[in-house]
C-alpha cells in the first residue's frame, strides 16, 4: 500500500470537516449577529438538515450506478463554496434561509460519500485503519473551530462566511486529486435490481441516528448559550475542541474495529455517554465541569460514528453501499432537523434546559439497538 494513498485519503477526510468546524459552532453566532431570534435560528439551522434528509440518499446512491465518488465529491465541494458566497448579500431571514438551503444541497453528499470512499478503502486493504483515516476529519474540525474562535475576537462576524467559502474551494481541489479505488470499477446491478438491505441494518441505522440527533441542542445553541453565560470566544472554541481531542483519541485506538465487528456495542456506549453529557450540560455547572462534559463527545459522537461505520461495513451488500451510507446520512438528518427545531423553541423559553430535552433520543437509540441485535441473531448474522 503506497503511503501516498493514506495521505490522500486522510486529506479527503480533513476537507470534509474543515468547513463543519466553522459552520457548526459559529454559523448560529453569525445568524444571531444578523438579528435572527432563537426560534428563527433554530429553523434556519434545521433547514439544511431537512435538505440533506431528502438529498443525501439519492445523491450518494448515484455511486451505486457508476458515478465516481471522487467526481461527486469534487462537484459538491465546489458548489458548496460557491453557494456560501451569496450568504453575505442576503437581505433578510428568508434570503439567508434560501442560501443556506442551496448550500445544504451541495453539502448533502460530502460526508457520506467521503465515508463511502474510506470504508471501501478498508474493504480493499485490511492494513488500512478507518479510524486513522477519519481522524484527519476530526483534527480539521478541531483546528478550524479553535482558529475561528480566535479570529472572531479580532475580526467581524462575516469572517465566518469567508472561511466557509475557502473550505469549499479547498475541498474541491483535494477531492479532484484523490486516486480511484477498485470499488469504483464494480459494475452496476444487472437489470437495475437493487440488493436488499437487512432489517438489522435499518434498526442499527435508526439507533445510531437517534444518538447523533441528540447533539442538535449543543450544535445549534451551545455556543450561544456559553457566550450568554459569559464565556469568551476563545473558551467557546476550546469547548468544541476538547470534545474533538477525545474523539481523535478514540478513533486512533478503536478505528480498526470498523471492518472487524458488528458495531452495536460501540453505538450503545455512545448512547450512554450522550445521556450523561446532556443531562450534565443542562445543569450549567461552570467552565471546568463543562469542559469535562464536552470531553464526552469522544464517546457520544465518536463511538456512535465508529459503530455505525462498522455496521455499514459489515451489513451493507455490494451494489448498495452508497445507498446505505446515504440512508444513514438521511436518518441522521431527520432526527437532527426535528431535534433542532424543538431545540429552538425550548431554548427560547428555557435556555440551557434545551440539553435536557435531547436526552430521550439516545434512550430511544438504545431500544433500536436491542431490536437490531435480535434481528442479527434471527437472520443468522451473528450475536454481537
Amino acid at each position: 500500500m503506497p503511503r501516498s494513498l493514506s495521505v490522500r485519503l486522510g486529506a479527503l477526510s480533513a476537507v470534509a470537516f474543515v468547513g463543519v468546524g466553522v459552520q457548526a459552532p459559529f454559523l448560529p453566532v453569525w445568524l444571531e449577529g444578523r438579528g435572527l431570534d432563537a426560534t428563527t435560528i433554530g429553523l434556519v439551522v434545521a433547514l439544511p438538515v431537512c435538505v440533506r434528509m431528502l438529498a443525501s440518499t439519492p445523491l450518494v446512491a448515484t455511486t451505486d450506478r457508476g458515478v465516481s465518488p471522487r467526481t461527486l465529491l469534487t462537484l459538491a465541494h465546489l458548489a458548496l463554496g460557491l453557494a456560501f458566497v451569496f450568504l453575505l448579500p442576503a437581505p433578510g431571514a428568508w434570503a439567508i434561509a434560501l442560501v443556506v438551503a442551496l448550500a445544504a444541497l451541495a453539502q448533502a453528499p460530502i460526508v457520506p460519500a467521503t465515508d463511502l470512499v474510506l470504508t471501501d478503502a478498508v474493504r480493499e486493504n485490511p492494513r488500512l485503519d478507518y479510524g486513522r483515516l477519519r481522524v484527519f476529519g476530526s483534527l480539521a474540525f478541531l483546528a478550524s473551530s479553535v482558529a475561528m474562535g480566535y479570529v472572531l475576537e479580532i475580526a467581524p462576524l462575516d469572517a465566518v462566511v469567508w472561511a466557509l467559502v475557502a473550505a469549499g474551494v479547498l475541498g474541491g481541489l483535494v477531492a479532484m486529486s484523490t486516486p480511484p479505488l477498485a470499488a469504483e470499477r464494480e459494475p452496476p446491478p444487472v437489470g437495475g435490481r437493487r440488493p436488499k438491505l437487512p432489517a438489522a441494518l435499518f434498526l442499527a441505522i435508526a439507533g445510531a441516528a437517534c444518538v447523533q440527533a441528540s447533539h442538535a441542542g449543543v450544535y445549534a445553541f451551545g455556543s450561544i448559550h456559553w457566550r450568554a453565560l459569559g464565556f469568551p470566544g476563545s473558551i467557546v472554541g476550546w469547548l468544541w475542541a476538547i470534545g474533538v481531542v477525545t474523539e481523535v483519541a478514540l478513533f486512533v485506538v478503536a478505528g480498526r474495529l470498523v471492518g472487524r465487528g458488528s458495531g452495536l456495542p460501540l453505538i450503545a456506549l455512545g448512547a450512554g455517554a450522550a445521556v450523561v453529557r446532556f443531562t450534565g450540560l443542562a445543569l450549567e455547572p461552570g467552565p471546568l465541569a463543562t469542559f469535562a462534559l464536552q470531553s464526552l463527545h469522544g464517546l457520544s459522537f465518536g463511538a456512535t460514528h465508529l459503530g455505525a461505520m462498522a455496521v455499514l461495513t459489515a451489513l451493507a451488500p455490494p451494489g448498495a453501499r452508497g445507498r446505505a451510507q446515504g440512508l444513514f446520512a438521511a436518518a441522521q438528518a431527520v432526527g437532527m432537523a426535528s431535534a433542532t427545531v424543538l431545540g429552538g423553541v425550548v431554548y427560547q423559553h428555557a435556555g440551557g434546559l434545551v440539553f435536557l430535552a435531547m436526552v430521550p433520543l439516545p434512550l430511544a437509540g438504545l431500544a433500536c439497538l436491542v431490536l437490531a441485535r435480535r434481528a442479527r441473531i434471527r437472520h443468522g448474522l451473528g450475536e454481537s
